[in-house]
């Protein structure tokens, strides 16, 4: 289960930030992105309190600094301990600039933490921006994270619930588990199709995984929150002693819907190169061929001879750059002492023995013109149309890949305007409120 977090810039962080630091005599800090606990606390902060410093984490963690202690309190965007280098956190040293209290996170926002030191009578924050080229107003950069010594009774603050590690294992799991199920689902229908389908049949299974893991990952995200809910549901029941009202807590959730409706702008965006690829280059493609087997169709059966042949698998290779040779089977017609690649009439050539193709002998009926040996082809692939099976399937999926190519892409520019349209009215209500 996902602990509910507040983000910082979001109008639920703001709202409770003006709750939480209207009392200018008790100032109070807290990291941007601060975790609650299932009753909906904030349990990770920092105070002033009878001329002390105190921070707050989770399990009723309070850890007390004497302001005779206190050296110095640094706010860093990335640290180093040792040998191992740190994000962002709040760092409180004492006169040897050895690390008394360490609490991850943002917290140099809004001036919070300056007000709490100077509630303390400790001395105010420094801003520390390591690997930053321009300075800025009371902080002071550095080209490599600063190096801090842990000091005797170090602590670190926890900003974070016991279980996070296996939270966040789970629901690795589950996201994991959920994406690999939607994308098999989303294959099968593309491995139904016959093979006669054609290219749209690869086209089909592509779509279908991506569709079917986005599927999984959205219905592995509902699981989460669903979770979430009944795990905060349950414990106010509990402490409350009696059954808290469900629709408070397994509401519709919609602070999400921004990064799908992104993730759907993103995958329309994605779909016009594949719409062009499996729309007009499948359609362009598949005529051509079409014509080209017609062709070497008509001038078989008009001019042919008829021969018994055999189909066999003489193997090509080549090798790249790195020095790798691979291996290639290609269907052979042998006849009269002579070779000659079979034609990929109708979308493809003879098929091999799939388990044995080295050792392919099939006896064929061998079509071929005395003038020229190579023009060859298996009879049974020039007795029906050229055009049944996947060039026909093609060139139909091309067409309407291709009519789809002008909404798709009017479709697009609705949902850019609808979404600029939506952030200026929320920067409208913003500065009306």
């Amino acid at each position: 289960m996902k602990s509910p977090v507040a983000h910082w810039g979001s109008r639920e962080w703001q709202k409770s930030m003006d709750a939480l630091v209207s009392d200018p005599a008790h100032p109070q800090a807290f990291p941007s992105k601060y975790p609650m606990d299932l009753m909906g606390r904030i349990r990770v902060k920092l105070c002033a309190e009878d001329g002390n410093l105190v921070g707050y984490g989770f399990g009723g963690q309070r850890v007390v600094l004497p302001r005779e202690s206190v050296g110095a309190v640094n706010t860093v965007s990335a640290f180093r301990a040792g040998h191992v280098t740190h994000g962002r956190a709040l760092l409180v040293l004492d006169h040897d600039d050895k690390i008394l209290l360490r609490a991850d996170g943002l917290w140099e926002t809004y001036g919070e933490v300056k007000k709490v030191c100077r509630a303390a009578r400790v001395p105010s924050p420094t801003h520390i921006w390591a690997g930053t080229s321009t300075a800025r107003a009371r902080r002071r950069t550095t080209r490599q994270p600063p190096g801090y010594a842990k000091a005797p009774g170090y602590v670190k603050l926890r900003t974070n619930p016991r279980g996070a590690a296996l939270r966040v294992l789970a629901l690795l799991v589950l996201y994991l588990t959920a994406a690999g199920l939607g994308g098999l689902i989303g294959v099968l229908p593309a491995v139904a199709l016959p093979e006669w389908f054609g290219a749209v049949r690869t086209l089909i299974g592509i779509v279908g995984v991506l569709f079917g893991i986005a599927g999984g990952l959205w219905v592995a995200a509902a699981i989460a929150h669903v979770l979430s809910d009944a795990a905060r549901w349950a414990a106010i029941s509990w402490v409350s002693g009696a059954l808290a009202p469900p629709a408070r807590f397994f509401a519709r959730r919609r602070e999400h819907a921004g990064a799908w409706l992104v993730a759907a702008n993103v995958g329309l965006v994605l779909l016009v190169p594949a719409l062009v690829g499996w729309g007009p280059g499948v359609g362009i493609a598949s005529l051509a061929h079409g014509f080209r087997d017609a062709s070497l169709v008509a001038d078989l059966r008009a001019n042919g001879i008829t021969i018994p042949g055999t189909l066999i698998d003489v193997p090509r290779y080549s090798t790249n750059d790195s020095g790798n040779t691979t291996e290639t089977d290609v269907p052979t017609l042998s006849f009269l002492g002579h070779e000659t690649t079979d034609p990929s009439i109708g979308g493809r050539p003879l098929a091999l023995d799939a388990s044995d193709p080295l050792n392919t002998d099939d006896q064929e009926t061998v079509v071929f013109l005395p003038t020229d040996f190579d023009v060859a082809a298996a009879e049974q692939q020039i007795t029906g149309s050229v055009w049944h099976g996947a060039p026909t399937a093609n060139l139909i999926s091309g067409g309407l890949f291709t009519l789809a190519l002008p909404p798709l892409a009017w479709l697009l520019v609705l949902r850019v305007r609808r979404r600029r349209w939506r952030r200026a009215k929320v920067f409208v209500d913003d500065l009306t409120t």
